[in-house]
């Protein structure tokens, strides 16, 4: 217990001293006027009356962080460049399509190296909708629709991490009806990220298909919030040998977001059928300390026969799956430059209920960047 205490107590030290240390570069840039400008470096062509290529940038994430997992079972400790991703992004024919191109350059540890995206997608005014062909993301509950750019915590939650799918080469298509959103999407049973050959298309004899359809409604303007939204995404799995699907035949996923002043609430109720179901609540609540700083926690609840502890920390520290898992995550965000710069730090309490109990916490602390 004294060797958990002395942890968290010098995580807390370490992580106000950075913070402090980055409020003062980032007071002293802004006054040079050049901090923000920095991210127009990248912004390498635009001309908005040019037919062929109108616009053309570069695109990319570093993300570093470190980990420190406490528990009865032996401790695990590891610092990892967890995302660093490189990419161009461009719109052709006056705008109408995007392209973007975008590849992992270091990936657990530099092992593997793959294709994260390459798409085009038509966004022009001719169809009331837009339609994106190539390898993408299903954008599939709350946490996981939400950009790894842009996520709140270190890592997404438990139950998500299990249901999500990968990217995969597909066709989606999303637009607007009166005032609801909606995406619809068919993708490939098969990722290139497992394919030997790295076709762009995937295995031709991969296992079947997988199917996206999501609908939502902004409703802040008929709500006494400054921000209200829902939305409910189906994922359908035609095949359970599907590598880039997960095993479940369907899994559904109501989220809804609020923003109030400086409070926010985001919240999803997930489901999934299959031969060893799961359903699972997460509630993830923010309070804006200040412009800069903010205040992150995440209750994470799911119950169902396989769950899986979080394979990049606690899998790693010799928890095993279970039938009950709980996690509680408290952490802070400072953002010197939004979410294109930011420091994090935080801790997850997690216990897991199975043959093997786990009961164990993690503390960790990063760097993100994008442009």
């Amino acid at each position: 217990m004294q060797k958990r205490i002395t942890k968290f107590i010098t995580f807390l030290v370490a992580y106000c001293l950075i913070i402090f240390s980055a409020k003062a570069g980032e007071e002293s840039l802004s006054k040079s006027n050049s901090f923000e400008s920095l991210w127009n470096i990248p912004h390498l062509y635009s001309d908005s009356e040019a037919f062929w290529l109108s616009d053309l940038k570069l695109a990319g994430r570093y993300q570093w962080q470190m980990a420190d997992v406490s528990s009865e079972l032996p401790d695990y400790s590891n610092h990892e460049i967890r995302r660093m991703r490189l990419g161009i992004e461009a719109k052709i024919i006056g705008g109408d399509y995007k392209v973007k191109a975008e590849f992992n350059i270091d990936h657990d540890g530099g092992s593997n190296h793959y294709t994260e995206e390459v798409y085009i997608k038509y966004q022009g005014d001719s169809l009331p909708f837009n339609v994106t062909l190539g390898l993408q993301k299903a954008p599939w509950s709350y946490e996981f629709s939400t950009s790894s750019r842009k996520i709140l915590t270190f890592e997404r939650s438990q139950i998500v991490n299990q249901l999500a799918p990968k990217k995969s080469a597909g066709i989606s298509v999303n637009g607007e009806i009166d005032n609801y959103d909606y995406i619809i999407g068919v993708y490939r049973g098969d990722t290139i990220h497992t394919h030997k050959r790295g076709s762009l298309l995937g295995d031709p004899d991969a296992a079947g298909e997988f199917a996206l359809a999501s609908i939502g409604q902004n409703y802040s303007e008929s709500s006494r919030f400054d921000e209200a939204a829902w939305r409910f995404d189906w994922l359908h799995n035609s095949d359970a040998a599907s590598n880039a699907a997960k095993p479940y035949d369907n899994s559904f996923s109501l989220n809804h977001s609020l923003q109030q002043g400086a409070w926010g609430l985001h919240s999803d109720l997930i489901h999934a059928q299959g031969d060893d179901g799961k359903n699972a609540i997460i509630i993830l609540p923010t309070y804006d300390l200040t412009d800069k700083l903010q205040l992150v926690t995440r209750y994470t609840y799911a119950t169902g026969d396989g769950l899986n502890p979080n394979k990049r920390y606690e899998k790693k520290a010799g928890a095993q799956n279970g039938d009950n898992y709980q996690s509680f995550y408290i952490g802070l965000n400072y953002y010197l430059n939004d979410h294109k710069l930011k420091l994090m730090g935080g801790i997850e309490f997690s216990e897991m209920d199975g043959s093997n109990d786990y009961d164990g916490y993690t503390i960790f602390s990063g760097l993100r960047f994008y442009f």
